[in-house]
């Protein structure tokens, strides 16, 4: 009875519903930003060091939280406490999903990872030139302008490993959907959520990439907050600045928290400083993106939903109702946020935005298929912050 009476309500919504929807999205274009799909697509394909794999993207769930390179997926002894940032409900309905979490029709965002990823990898390689322009830093990061061309993966080719060196923590980890896509580019990652079963299951996935060891070696860490880990670093006294993280995302986590400004100051505490400036000649793209990043500081990237009128109409009419892409009640419209208001909450904690972008779903809807685009921020968009 249930199942026949959300049906009935799905029907009727789409009846009202369609048109309105269209002419919501009729200003996204269809054939901008293809060609930075196809790319970072190529992108997290793979390297002659073992990375073969498949395209991958995240779907996060909400905060979560710690650190280290072994193998693992860690549970707090308290796996049942929620932090101040953490919903029961939102792990919960999380938790459910871990099983299909891999899954491209359970997960519209799977689709959504190659411009998360390029617009990562591109402001990391921004960040880094513009606080070392004046040292020699060869190839890869710190030249300003990514290319994903899949030329290099020949025999005897260098692998596109962009982030190597670099330390990253994924909060909100989900199945790992992110996770992985990191790893592939050569982070050093730690993911955290606070499901222990999404994490588990994001840990046998990526285990099971026999293609990648730094895959592999994704320290998962479920049962446990962003707070948590924050805590556990200031408690650590060895945790100087230079063991924090060059990249921390928070994607598709915030509009799930109950308290986004706690999140965002824990997330903000294990970013990495910018410390004083020294003159480094790096002979390749690994020994700058790690040696460079040192001087730069770490960046912090936050992606969500606008709080609009559009975004009701596509993210939950669209997307749970007429489209049945996600489970009703996936989503809370009042949740959303804007990216002026993202921008005052990590501001509080002295961190600035460097860039942000929209991340627009080109009808038609059904081939997924997305770009970035530099005004248009209605819906879904991502965001870039670092310390000045």
């Amino acid at each position: 009875l249930k199942l026949a009476t959300m049906n009935a309500k799905r029907k009727a919504i789409q009846l009202i519903c369609r048109n309105s929807l269209l002419r919501l999205s009729s200003s996204q274009g269809r054939g901008q930003g293809q060609g930075q799909c196809q790319g970072a697509r190529r992108a997290l394909r793979t390297n002659n060091n073992g990375c073969r794999g498949q395209d991958v993207v995240t779907v996060r769930a909400f905060s979560s939280s710690q650190s280290s390179s072994s193998t693992s997926t860690s549970t707090s002894n308290n796996s049942n406490a929620t932090t101040t940032s953490v919903s029961s409900e939102e792990v919960s309905k999380f938790s459910s999903m871990a099983s299909t979490w891999w899954k491209v029709e359970h997960n519209p965002l799977i689709s959504m990872n190659p411009i998360r990823m390029s617009f990562i990898t591109q402001q990391i390689a921004d960040h880094i030139q513009s606080n070392n322009s004046s040292n020699n830093i060869g190839e890869g990061v710190g030249e300003g302008n990514i290319s994903y061309s899949s030329s290099g993966h020949g025999k005897g080719s260098r692998p596109y490993q962009p982030l190597k060196g670099l330390k990253a923590l994924d909060v909100g980890c989900g199945g790992g959907l992110l996770s992985e896509s990191l790893a592939r580019l050569g982070a050093d990652v730690t993911a955290i959520d606070p499901s222990v079963e999404v994490a588990k299951a994001a840990q046998i996935h990526s285990q099971s990439q026999d293609d990648c060891v730094n895959v592999q070696n994704i320290n998962y860490r479920g049962g446990i907050s962003v707070e948590d880990l924050g805590r556990e670093y200031s408690d650590n006294s060895s945790s100087g600045n230079e063991n924090l993280f060059d990249i921390v995302c928070v994607l598709e986590v915030i509009e799930h928290a109950s308290d986004p400004n706690s999140l965002m100051q824990a997330a903000s505490s294990l970013l990495k400083k910018p410390t004083t400036s020294k003159s480094i000649n790096a002979e390749n793209t690994s020994a700058s993106a790690a040696s460079l990043s040192q001087n730069a500081g770490g960046m912090l990237f936050v992606s969500t939903i606008n709080r609009t009128a559009k975004s009701y109409g596509i993210a939950i009419l669209g997307g749970e109702y007429i489209t049945g892409k996600l489970p009703i009640g996936t989503h809370s419209w009042n949740k959303f946020l804007s990216p002026q208001e993202v921008e005052g909450l990590v501001g509080e904690f002295g961190i600035k935005e460097v860039e942000r972008k929209g991340m627009i779903l080109q009808p038609p809807f059904y081939d997924l298929r997305w770009y970035l685009d530099g005004s248009d921020y209605d819906v879904n968009w991502i965001g870039s912050y670092a310390y000045p």
